[in-house]
């Protein structure tokens, strides 16, 4: 279950701008395919971001472990950059997503110069 949150925040930061671009939808297959601890029903509702946007709320990283906590955010750094341009829909999900990650302010701005380089 836990892999299956991780994908819906994946895919909840790649569509926070309304759109999905391709390089997006790749990087969500790709992480859907090396998810092998998915159900078959998982499986399908994680296939299922792909074409729609997943209702989630940022703060659902809260019971994470910290280092899951710090991939999800790695993450949705990455997944958001990956069409060339940060929307402002996507800078606010992710001050939101920040802001629930429970994480010091050392890792959180170690974590946005690494997306940065």
């Amino acid at each position: 279950m836990e892999t299956l949150r991780i994908i819906r925040l994946w895919a909840a930061a790649a569509w926070s701008d309304g759109v999905l671009h391709p390089a997006e939808a790749a990087a969500l297959e790709r992480l859907i395919e090396a998810s092998d601890d998915l159900s078959g029903a998982e499986r399908l509702e994680a296939q299922a971001f792909l074409g729609e946007a997943p209702a989630v709320d940022p703060a659902e990283v809260a019971d994470l472990s910290p280092a899951a906590r710090e991939g999800v955010y790695r993450a949705a750094l990455g997944i958001v950059a990956l069409d060339g341009k940060v929307t402002y829909g996507e800078r606010s999900f992710l001050a939101r997503l920040r802001a629930s990650l429970e994480l010091d302010e050392a890792t959180l701005d170690k974590l946005e110069q690494e997306a940065r380089d």
